[in-house]
């Protein structure tokens, strides 16, 4: 009874180290959220979290005039990974969500987005 105990003991120990040190095994990173203002009255808010290995880039643009087409490119380190033409709803909002390979260290995700009415630029970014 002493020995199989002593072992389940050991068995547990050993797979709790397993998990904190292997790759992947590790606590599920935590979103990050940035939020700023644009060139005139809107605002933006960036939010970048884990999808499948990936970093999901999530924008949301808040402005007062409903109907507007915002433009916008999303680059990971420099390099473009996702373009979107969105219109503003009622509210005067739009959201954009792209995908960008998790680049080996940090991921600065920058989006930029351009009012195609007003001219009006939103600069969003993150590192993650």
């Amino acid at each position: 009874m002493k020995k199989t105990l002593a072992l389940a003991i050991v068995a547990t120990l050993a797979m709790s180290i397993m998990a904190t040190t292997l790759p992947g095994a590790t606590a599920a990173t935590a979103p990050v959220v940035k939020t700023g203002n644009c060139s005139a009255t809107s605002s933006w808010r960036l939010t970048l979290k884990k999808d499948l290995g990936r970093i999901e880039a999530d924008l949301e643009v808040q402005t007062a005039t409903a109907g507007q087409k915002w433009v916008s490119r999303f680059s990971d380190n420099g390099s473009v990974f996702g373009r979107a033409t969105k219109t503003t709803i009622a509210d005067g909002s739009f959201s954009a969500t792209r995908f960008a390979t998790n680049q080996v260290g940090s991921d600065l995700i920058k989006v930029r987005s351009v009012n195609q009415t007003t001219g009006e630029v939103c600069r969003a970014s993150a590192k993650f």
